[in-house]
């Protein structure tokens, strides 16, 4: 019963130490985002935008498409054919959208940029950098963190743009319902508060992936298996980050 009592302990105590390291790396972040290294954030948006953008169309594209086979469901029940551009749009503004971008993104982009971080520390790139009195953050992961935010509310609202067209696409060719009649029932029904509450959500999960892949690359100690373990915890960590902001963002709009 100690036994047990201790590692429930130990895993709460490992649980608010994590949260706190995450706390007080981003409020640094936040501090070096006047101070970072401007060539490489653009270098950085071109990696990041080359690499996800295929991945975040499809995707975006697939996902329109099933929201309309799921509305499909309730318009043949009661015939709410003027209402699938609202729900639709709804769907992919207010849920759907950018937490599909974030897991997409992360998974690609997240991942990445906490292996990379994970090699330089397990390398001692990181602690160079400091012996020659060069702070890391705003030289080496500002850099990444901005690109990441500022990459992922583009894709989020060019995800929008595709996933909607998508679902008015699909939903001609499976319900036959004309484009007019969808664009207008989305522009009807759908308010400002649904694309701010969208492009809320986009900075917000933005953030969220840039600091805890950074923590997961910089906390990487050992060998090569450490790179690969950073680049899991990051993705596993953004995840139930962005469920948990999902929830408490939501009620907000």
């Amino acid at each position: 019963m100690t036994s047990i009592l201790y590692r429930i302990g130990r895993g709460i105590f490992n649980i608010f130490r994590a949260l706190g390291a995450w706390a007080l790396l981003t409020l640094r972040l936040l501090r070096c985002a006047f101070t970072l290294e401007r060539t490489d954030l653009v270098r950085r948006l071109f990696a990041f935008g080359s690499e996800s953008f295929p991945l975040v169309a499809v995707t975006a594209l697939l996902v329109g498409a099933i929201l309309v086979l799921q509305a499909k469901l309730f318009v043949g029940r009661f015939g709410a054919q003027t209402l699938v551009g609202w729900m639709i749009g709804y769907g992919v503004l207010r849920q759907v959208g950018p937490v599909f971008v974030a897991l997409v993104f992360s998974g690609r982009c997240g991942s990445r940029n906490a292996a990379e971080l994970a090699s330089m520390t397990t390398r001692e790139q990181i602690a160079g950098l400091v012996a020659v009195g060069v702070d890391p953050l705003p030289a080496v992961v500002a850099p990444r963190a901005a690109a990441m935010v500022i990459a992922l509310i583009a894709f989020t609202a060019i995800g929008d743009a595709v996933a909607l067209g998508g679902g008015a696409i699909a939903a001609r060719l499976l319900m036959g319902i004309d484009f007019d009649v969808f664009w207008r029932s989305l522009i009807t029904a759908c308010k400002i508060g649904d694309l701010a509450s969208n492009l809320t959500k986009a900075l917000v999960f933005g953030g969220a992936a840039a600091t805890l892949s950074a923590q997961a690359g910089l906390a990487a100690h050992g060998g090569a298996a450490a790179v690969g373990e950073a680049a899991t915890r990051s993705v596993v960590r953004s995840a139930l980050a962005f469920v948990a902001l999902d929830l408490l963002l939501s009620p907000l709009y």
